[in-house]
């Protein structure tokens, strides 16, 4: 199924659960994507990644809420399990997309997918260059012009600094190819091996969340 579909999908049950605030809802819109990610990957991952972020998210809502009323659990309870469906429909939608088909599906608009791209690949850099970052850091205290990064100041100097000079300098790298591949240019843009993408799905996308929103109004 083409990226996009997935994510006007997740946004499309956003807007229900959000719009219904209902318990039943959104526990049975968790229901149904965690069972979407368990067929379609045959394993657990979605899973585990919602229980590892609505843990602590449903801590702090008894926390909030219980202490000042008998009856503030149930509130606590519906905000978790709200918040339970908002993910599992995130992370089963992120789950079936890759950057690749992403940045693709999106080449008929080049500014757009650039954007996208750079920002979903910037935590990856981000974490790739610290560890560089680190490793120099490293090194250099073995050498005799050796240096500490303990400490706000040397945080900044020795790590944040280099970490930020070194992410524009990449973004700065990638600018000269965007270029010379006519990024600027207006006209029709096309890929060697275009994302798999229908009729069917393309009105799909615009009757999602026309009924998630008409739904949500009417009901």
């Amino acid at each position: 199924m083409n990226p996009l579909t997935w994510i006007v999908a997740a946004s499309s049950s956003w807007i229900v659960v959000l719009g219904f605030n209902e318990l039943a809802l959104s526990a049975s819109v968790a229901v149904i994507a965690q069972l979407i990610a368990l067929v379609r990957l045959r394993n657990f991952s979605v899973l585990a990644t919602t229980v590892a972020l609505s843990i602590p998210v449903s801590l702090s809502m008894l926390i909030i809420h219980i202490p000042f009323g008998r009856n503030d659990w149930s509130t606590a309870l519906d905000l978790s399990v709200r918040f339970i469906a908002l993910m599992s429909a995130f992370l089963t939608a992120a789950s079936a997309i890759t950057i690749t088909d992403l940045v693709k599906s999106l080449s008929h608009m080049p500014r757009v997918a650039y954007i996208v791209g750079s920002a979903v690949q910037l935590l990856p850099q981000g974490r790739d260059t610290l560890g560089s970052v680190r490793y120099a850091n490293h090194l250099s205290a073995h050498s005799p012009r050796q240096h500490s990064t303990r400490g706000l100041s040397k945080t900044v100097k020795f790590v944040v600094l280099p970490l930020i000079t070194r992410l524009l300098s990449q973004g700065a790298s990638r600018a000269i190819p965007l270029e010379v591949s006519g990024l600027e240019r207006t006209g029709q843009r096309t890929v060697l091996n275009p994302v798999a993408d229908t009729n069917l799905q393309k009105v799909l996308r615009w009757l999602m969340p026309i009924a998630a929103l008409v739904v949500v109004v009417w009901l």
